[in-house]
């Protein structure tokens, strides 16, 4: 009987010692929060001007590059002081100006006191100088991106760990030693990169040079993995990129990006969304409305000049598929011959181990005196090329639906 009784006394007693603990915990947390306020508004916020090393030097540290402020200065005029930076610099292995920044406006939350982080970056007008040198290594404003093959970048989980960061007015010079091409001048630069614990949303806007076409837009969506303790480790992030181009001249984007085509001629519109797993381009899909290309899709064939092209291109790349099709596609020819807008589908399984490789052919509305006219441009494989040219088949096939096993171009 006694025994019966006691339980529940014990159990009470053991519960509002529990709540007195928690209870405690939370008043200790909100006056720690309270006291670093005060020492905010009342210590540092009046003196913040002779924090200026120590902030140097602390940012120099977290982001990897030396750091140079020019003015600070902070105001009280809510609960979080917002604290004013003016000519900030980040220096490259060389002492020089990476990236200039003209104004930085930090605020700061409950939330971004306990982690030493700020709840919104705002910069205005930043010069920013993006380089590939000759190895094929990227720098942005002096951080060496590709310094440690598993993505661990000071610079970068510091900017990851942000919670949002704006920019507006900016400029953005890419220089290619690898290519030894033109140093490319973006303006009017405006960017938003917004960070939660797993997930990473950014959008790009920016000017291109005269002559290059008109305001582009870039946007990415990005997911970390649950248990990454880095913030900046973009190479285990996987999501989607976006692109906009309403005009470009294709003939000047090919100077500075990577093409296994040789871009002699083209302008248009350009829309692409890519997908990305592990920090790497595993499929795309591109919308085009060019008015005319002239490209070589190889260095071994003559160029593919096309007309009024508009339609869909979609393709996709692991390590066990690669898998391309095409969605109401329409071209003409040099020669006049129009391609009469139908659907295409390819696929190919690559061979594994004792896994023989095998593909699938899907195809409607298919023109074959236009598919003959431009076999010898295309890179299809030697074997079909040949084969194409011994048949030199012709008329508009209704239906394609293919099977096979072994090497597509197998003779």
């Amino acid at each position: 009987m006694n025994d019966t009784t006691s339980s529940p006394s014990r159990l009470l007693k053991v519960t509002a010692a529990t709540a007195r603990w928690l209870l405690g915990l939370l008043i200790g947390a909100w006056l720690l929060l309270a006291l670093s306020v005060v020492v905010l508004h009342i210590w540092i916020v009046p003196r913040i001007g002779d924090y200026r090393s120590a902030l140097e030097a602390q940012a120099s540290r977290a982001i990897g590059v030396a750091v140079r402020i020019g003015s600070i200065s902070a105001r009280s005029g809510s609960l979080f002081p917002t604290v004013e930076l003016g000519n900030v610099e980040l220096l490259d292995e060389q002492g020089q100006a990476a990236l200039q920044l003209d104004r930085v406006v930090a605020s700061v939350s409950p939330r971004s006191v306990w982690n030493l982080s700020f709840e919104q970056l705002y910069i205005e007008r930043p010069q920013v100088e993006i380089r590939r040198d000759a190895q094929g290594r990227i720098h942005i404003a002096g951080l060496d991106m590709g310094t440690d093959a598993s993505g661990q970048d000071a610079g970068a989980d510091w900017f990851f760990a942000q919670r949002e960061v704006v920019v507006q007015g900016g400029t953005v010079r890419w220089t290619d030693e690898a290519r030894n091409a033109a140093a490319l001048l973006l303006t009017d630069v405006s960017f938003v990169s917004r960070n939660s614990g797993l997930g990473h949303a950014m959008r790009l806007d920016a000017t291109p040079p005269v002559g290059w076409g008109e305001r582009m837009t870039v946007r990415a969506q990005f997911r970390q993995p649950l248990l990454s303790v880095r913030s900046g480790n973009w190479r285990r992030w996987t999501g989607q990129l976006y692109a906009d181009l309403p005009y470009i001249d294709a003939t000047l984007l090919g100077r500075y990006i990577e093409l296994d085509a040789r871009i002699h001629e083209g302008s248009g519109a350009l829309r692409l969304w890519g997908d990305v797993s592990d920090g790497s381009l595993t499929g795309g899909v591109v919308d085009l409305a060019l008015t005319k290309i002239d490209v070589s899709l190889d260095r071994a064939l003559d160029p593919l000049v096309l007309r009024d092209l508009t339609g869909r291109l979609t393709g996709k790349l692991d390590d066990e598929t690669q898998a391309f099709s095409t969605e109401r596609l329409q071209f003409e020819t040099a020669e006049g011959m129009r391609w009469p807008g139908g659907n295409l589908w390819l696929q190919r399984t690559l061979a594994r181990g004792k896994v023989v490789p095998r593909g699938a052919l899907r195809a409607d509305r298919l023109d074959l005196g236009a598919l003959v006219m431009i076999a010898d441009r295309l890179p299809i494989g030697e074997a079909i090329r040949k084969l194409i040219a011994a048949y030199q088949p012709s008329g508009l096939v209704e239906r394609i639906d293919a099977n096979w096993q072994g090497p597509a171009d197998a003779s």
